[in-house]
């Protein structure tokens, strides 16, 4: 596991994206400048996350298969760099 601390709460992870926390409820996933804010929840051991069934970056053009197909296992990575174990949710 690779992840490296760029400021409190935001996070690299190896392969470029980027883990920041946005408010309370929300965090932000980015990769190569485009942002996808995931609603999240308070969780037992950590957030519990909320994944759209068909992921658009917040300027609503479509997350390619490739970033989703990755994207829990790095924000998992992630989390647990930080000490928590998230939980994943599919929004349908």
């Amino acid at each position: 596991m690779t992840v490296q601390e760029l400021q409190r709460q935001v996070a690299q992870h190896h392969s470029g994206a980027i883990l920041r926390s946005h408010g309370r409820f929300a965090r932000q996933f980015e990769v190569d400048g485009h942002v996808l804010t995931l609603g999240v929840e308070p969780g037992v051991r950590g957030g519990l996350y909320y994944l759209p069934n068909t992921p658009r970056w917040d300027d609503g053009t479509p997350v390619p298969h490739d970033i989703v197909t990755t994207m829990q296992p790095i924000i998992e990575e992630v989390e647990r760099f930080w000490g928590t174990w998230p939980e994943f949710r599919a929004v349908l």
